[in-house]
């Protein structure tokens, strides 16, 4: 694994005043659904399944992590050859157990105006419906 290119929640933790963005990726890095649903904007169709379902569904990939021992996500920007193609995507990594997923972020401006899962990049074995 790369370690040059991955960014820690340590490396955020001695920022202050985030910028939106930031704090969305910091608050996935820490596996903290309490910060999603507070920062996440209300009315954005996260995946097509709104901001709700959306944060559960990511609160039981972190519980999967967690079980496997990791205790943050180290996030790497990397490339999707899948369905968008050539976009970057954000890769989040288990600390401990080297498992990854990545997501797509939509973004115009400041703003994140959609999150996708990426479903070509990530390990096979964290499935989630």
């Amino acid at each position: 694994m790369k370690r040059s290119s991955l960014l820690s929640i340590s490396d955020l933790e001695n920022r202050y005043n985030l910028d939106y963005i930031n704090t969305i990726w910091c608050s996935i890095m820490m596996m903290s659904t309490e910060f999603l649903n507070i920062y996440l904007k209300p009315g954005v169709d996260y995946e097509d399944i709104g901001k709700k379902a959306f944060v559960n569904k990511l609160a039981e990939r972190f519980e999967h992590f967690r079980e496997l021992g990791d205790t943050e996500l180290l996030m790497d920007l990397d490339t999707c050859h899948g369905c968008n193609c050539l976009q970057p995507v954000c890769k989040f990594i288990g600390n401990k157990s080297g498992n990854h997923f990545a997501l797509f972020f939509e973004i115009e401006g400041q703003e994140i105006v959609d999150i996708y899962h990426c479903n070509w990049y990530g390990e096979q074995n964290i499935s989630l419906n």
